[in-house]
């Protein structure tokens, strides 16, 4: 659905690259099917591509990609489409294909209309009627697809709301910029973006090297991605007056692997002002082997979808085998891959970002087996002792999955999680201190200590009806927390005093 222009399939006679070829053969036997299946479906449904007139010459994703058994039955597929549609032209009534006609233009038609003229269309529609966290009312937005081209040339694809000014306004918006999920395409923030810029920011989702219509190899966070942050931050300088934007005032969202590419954006580039990383991470080598225990479900699930809907750099599968080496040889050269994993860890520049103080929120969820929950107490620690000031927010659930409901716009159908309201908070707070804060989610419970301003950090309680009852908190100003004691015992004295066991008595308090 989120690819571009179809993607030119190889002949039969041709073979795909060998590192592509080796990549899906190394794939999970048991996802094959699933994402065979998912391939299909796309390109049966959108065989010319979401985006109108996206195709860039560079881009040969199918021969990438694609094993030679996974296009003979798409040609097989097709096939059997068109006999289907030639036994239905033979056996229904004549009125009902002509109504079947009508649609089939009707929708031919509307499919012709400029992406951009169809996505703000839908999204008008969608806070219309209350999709999701989406509620009628703010300012009217208006999109824009664009390409925003990186220091060596790599274009990126990306999409801008932004939010109109009223009758003789004269402000400016601050700026949130939002960098894609692993596997997840330039739609995925579409929801969220109509709803912020309604409220007042210019919201810029771009997708990052290697993935759908971007061009490039997914580079896991490397240096090129950094260098396309900053790029997207000159794109932003640029359009400023255009889009009546506040250059000075602009932070980093993302989810998952996006939230690793805002801390790391904002710690090489001073223009970012804020960042906020939900479901990320802060140490790569403790996310992919924690306690020298290679993650290899989560490997092959990342490996897989890099896979299907983008292209992966060959030297990502060569670092997991250096991984797994050093776990069974301990006298393995680790160099290498450590290198390779500072420099795509935001706890490694813990120092530049927070020599600026730069206020950071970190969200993840407790039963994330990617990237765990004590994790994100360690970069928060990490981050608070550098100097940045830091909001943690733990919630419920496995990876990403407090923050997907509302991206998916099924957050009307479970209880209500906090975390983007927290984000949208965090950014006002901070993009726009002078402002009126917006306003607050439904009230959700809370215990324990609660400072008068944000909590620095706020842990979910679990509940045994899940997903489907308001969440619960306990929030603390510190950590450790104020109601934690610290007590000293000494070797060798007994606590209750008297006894020969001890020889002696004990000393109070200790």
């Amino acid at each position: 659905v989120c690819s571009g222009a179809p993607p030119r399939l190889p002949e039969t006679t041709n073979r795909p690259p060998s590192h592509a070829r080796t990549a899906t053969d190394r794939m999970p036997s048991t996802l094959q099917p699933l994402l065979l299946f998912a391939s299909l479906a796309t390109a049966a449904a959108f065989p010319d591509g979401l985006w109108t007139g996206a195709s860039y010459d560079g881009i040969e994703a199918a021969e990438e990609a694609v094993a030679l058994h996974q296009v003979e039955v798409l040609k097989q597929f097709a096939n059997s489409v068109e006999e289907v549609k030639e036994r239905v032209q033979k056996t229904a009534p004549g009125w009902a294909l002509g109504i079947v006609s009508a649609v089939a233009g009707f929708l031919d038609e509307t499919v012709q209309v400029p992406a951009v003229k169809a996505h703000a269309a839908a999204m008008s529609l969608a806070q219309a009627v209350s999709l999701s966290d989406l509620r009628p009312g703010g300012r009217p937005v208006r999109w824009e697809h664009l390409t925003v081209v990186s220091g060596d040339g790599t274009r990126l694809r990306a999409t801008v709301a932004i939010p109109q000014q009223r009758g003789g306004e004269r402000a400016s918006f601050p700026v949130v910029v939002m960098p894609n999920s692993w596997a997840l395409c330039v739609l995925e923030y579409t929801l969220k973006q109509q709803e912020w810029a309604a409220a007042g920011y210019v919201v810029l989702h771009y997708q990052a090297r290697g993935w759908f219509n971007s061009e490039g190899l997914i580079e896991v966070a490397g240096p090129a991605d950094v260098a396309d942050a900053s790029a997207v931050l000159d794109e932003v300088g640029k359009r400023a007056a255009e889009w009546r934007a506040d250059a000075e005032a602009i932070g980093m969202v993302g989810v998952s692997y996006g939230g690793g590419l805002a801390l790391l954006g904002a710690a090489h580039d001073a223009r970012v002002k804020c960042a906020a990383s939900l479901s990320g991470w802060g140490n790569l080598t403790r996310a992919l082997a924690g306690q020298a225990a290679p993650n290899q479900v989560w490997f092959d699930i990342l490996m897989s979808t890099s896979i299907l809907v983008g292209r992966p750099d060959p030297q990502i599968h060569a670092m997991w085998e250096s991984l797994v080496s050093a776990v069974v040889d301990p006298a393995a050269n680790v160099d290498p891959l450590l290198a390779w994993a500072e420099e795509r860890s935001p706890e490694a520049f813990a120092a530049k970002m927070c020599g600026r103080r730069l206020p950071v929120l970190v969200s993840n969820n407790a039963q994330d087996e990617l990237f765990v929950s004590d994790a994100a107490l360690m970069l928060r620690q990490t981050l608070h002792g550098a100097g940045c000031r830091v909001q943690l927010l733990l919630n419920q659930g496995v990876h990403a999955m407090a923050e997907l409901p509302s991206l998916a716009g099924i957050g009307g159908l479970v209880a209500h999680q906090p975390v983007w309201d927290e984000t949208l908070r965090f950014m006002q707070a901070h993009l726009r201190p002078s402002k009126e804060p917006p306003p607050a989610g439904p009230q959700q419970g809370e215990v324990g200590h609660h400072p008068p301003s944000r909590p620095a950090i706020r842990f979910q309680l679990r509940s045994p009806e899940g997903i489907f009852v308001a969440p619960r908190f306990v929030s603390y100003d510190r950590w450790p927390p104020r109601e934690q004691e610290a007590v000293s015992l000494r070797l060798g004295q007994p606590l209750l005093g008297g006894g020969a066991a001890g020889g002696g008595g004990a000393t109070g308090g200790e």
